[in-house]
């Protein structure tokens, strides 16, 4: 469908990528990564049409239809959100007007043939273009973007720009057309979109072509990866995981074909260079110096070796109970989002919220940050608790007309030059960059900043909601390693499971006026979910092989005995604690401390006497 030959691009300041080649055929599903700035939104728009190259070719199908989801705002307007995705279908709207004007013609001249026969063309028509189905396509489309039924007569104006971003991509799919390209699809999604999304891309018979850092997604979305590093574009067949093995063994290959032909050079240098005086040597003299200048040399492979690390300010030890929601109620005018709701977050919890569209997510992270009141009950943070607060809409809190280094020396007394560049390189802000004006940044950027900025001080709690939003892969390591390695607790809502898997140790669904806990990662939630949907619904065939099905149960059952282990040390640290009240002598007359703290020991006890029974059944 796509033919790209040769293709350069440079800028200003250096060059982008070099002799591209690249064929992209019917049903190939493309996930474009790279390092931010390597490239990759520019080379999709060269793909497009809509930047040029500076040298190449691009050749597309005159038959091949596109489709593009961009990264731009989607401005409003006055029809209503199921109007504006039919929009992507203006002859559907347009016969329908011509056969009720038929209809009505033919009412009055029923005996007219030539309307008859022309009504007759026109519904074949509408037909062809399935105008009978189309709105229900749509409106399914939509409802898999988290859109409600009763949302759909609303006029686009009254939304923000990201559920905007979600009408125009509902417009896309529902064209079907030969080709998608989106960049950055996920960025407006929650988790239960973005897992629909994931699915319906799964299933698209056509080709795509997707900018995306959510690994979890690439690898259901795709079935090649197309990458963009150190100014090369390398294709590779199968999904995200399948390209950093099949990567990593093509690293592996290149410096041992480096190494060898180094080896090689030496050897024939060593060789020129002894006989080059020799006259019964001059002709194998020759022939190696000619056999040198017509090699073709292999790069040295890249490797970075300069590992970045973030280490995040450590807060001291927090209490026990770290914050807490009493008989919580909140509503929203008519709109109940929480009755009576509990909750207590523990030092060293570490919890995702999840839930459908609308649950209350984030308005749950906006009371315990302070920036939301509640209606009845109270939210509790615990005495001297320290708590930050990171929302999207920080990027926007930023003064666009500070520096990058200035915006941290402002929130950073005491802090040295060194320490402050050394602080802001480890969230990949190098030498002259820290200079740059905020202005001037990119999404990206502005996401590293406002998330370094907030974690300049160390808290015992961090509010988190979709921290890893316009990160790219490196960026999401980083901070993901540093928010596993962090002592502290966190509450914090993301779509990307592969950060939920790695940093969280509860998981909280939310949803009808209350809350269901999770005592594991995303991936034991899902786990579970499945488990009590098995019991209560009758059991279905599996669509995969019976060798997946073990795989993923072995897999689960890893990762539940790994959580149990983690779960021992905790209630071994707590039993200690409790069990120094029980004995200190000065509460032996405080009898409501000495029997909570004896309640707290029994159930810990029973707690890690089920989990030792647990634990047998799934290594035995």
């Amino acid at each position: 469908m796509i033919r790209i030959e040769s293709l350069s691009k440079s800028f200003p300041d250096g060059d982008l990528f070099n002799n591209v080649n690249i064929f992209i055929k019917k049903g190939m599903r493309l996930g474009l990564v790279g390092p931010n700035g390597s490239g990759k939104t520019t080379l999709l728009r060269i793909m497009l049409g809509k930047d040029t190259p500076d040298s190449g070719s691009i050749q597309v199908d005159s038959s091949t239809s596109i489709g593009y989801l961009a990264q731009d705002i989607i401005v409003g307007s006055n029809h209503s959100i199921l109007e504006e995705v039919l929009l992507a279908y203006p002859e559907v709207s347009q016969i329908q007007n011509k056969m009720l004007q038929l209809s009505e013609l033919i009412a009055k001249e029923p005996e007219n043939l030539n309307l008859v026969n022309e009504l007759g063309e026109v519904q074949n028509r509408f037909e062809a273009l399935e105008g009978w189905r189309l709105e229900d396509k749509a409106k399914k489309i939509l409802s898999g973007l988290g859109f409600l039924d009763k949302q759909l007569k609303e006029p686009m104006d009254v939304l923000s720009g990201g559920w905007r971003m979600r009408v125009a991509l509902a417009s896309i799919l529902l064209q079907e057309p030969d080709i998608l390209f989106l960049d950055e699809p996920t960025n407006h999604l929650d988790l239960e979109a973005t897992i629909w999304l994931e699915s319906f891309l799964a299933n698209w018979k056509g080709g795509l072509v997707m900018i995306s850092h959510d690994r979890t997604f690439l690898d259901q979305s795709v079935n090649h990866i197309l990458e963009i590093d150190i100014k090369k574009v390398t294709l590779y067949n199968g999904n995200y995981s399948k390209y950093k093995i099949d990567k990593a063994l093509r690293l592996e290959q290149n410096r041992s074909a480096y190494k060898n032909q180094q080896k090689e050079i030496r050897e024939t240098e060593r060789f020129i260079e002894r006989f080059r005086s020799k006259s019964t040597k001059s002709k194998q003299v020759q022939s190696r110096v000619k056999m040198l200048d017509k090699m073709d040399k292999i790069e040295a492979p890249f490797e970075d070796n300069n590992a970045l690390n973030l280490v995040l300010p450590q807060p001291s030890r927090s209490p026990l109970n770290v914050a807490s929601c009493r008989n919580l109620t909140k509503y929203f005018q008519d709109i109940q989002v929480f009755n009576e709701m509990n909750m207590m977050i523990e030092r060293g919890n570490k919890i995702g919220l999840v839930g459908h569209n609308g649950a209350g997510k984030s308005t749950l992270l906006k009371m315990l940050a302070g920036v939301e009141s509640v209606t009845k009950g109270a939210v509790r943070i615990g005495s001297g608790v320290d708590t930050a607060y990171y929302a999207q809409h920080q990027l926007d809190v930023l003064d666009k007309d500070d520096t990058i280094f200035g915006t941290i020396q402002k929130v950073s007394p005491g802090w040295g030059e060194t320490q402050i560049r050394t602080y802001l390189g480890s969230f990949l802000f190098k030498s002259d960059e820290i200079e740059k004006l905020i202005k001037v940044l990119s999404g990206g950027e502005k996401a590293r900043l406002a998330m370094a900025r907030m974690l300049v001080e160390p808290s015992h709690l961090l509010l988190l909601d979709e921290p890893t939003n316009h990160l790219d892969m490196v960026s999401r390591n980083i901070v993901e390693t540093a928010l596993v390695q962090f002592s502290g607790s966190i509450v914090c809502i993301s779509h990307d499971r592969h950060f939920l898997n790695n940093v969280t140790n509860h998981i909280i669904e939310v949803g009808n006026g209350s809350i269901q806990i999770y005592e594991g990662n995303y991936e034991y939630y899902e786990w579970k979910k499945s488990k009590d949907s098995n019991l209560l619904s009758p059991i279905k065939e599996k669509k995969e092989s019976k060798g997946k099905a073990d795989y993923e149960i072995r897999k689960k059952k890893r990762n539940r005995i790994s959580w149990i282990k983690r779960r021992f040390k905790n209630i071994e640290d707590k039993l200690e604690e409790y069990r120094l009240i029980i004995k200190d002598v000065s509460n032996e007359n405080d009898y409501k401390k000495l029997q909570k703290a004896v309640d707290i020991v029994n159930n810990l006890e029973n707690e890690y006497l089920e989990l030792m029974e647990e634990q047998e059944i799934l290594i035995s």
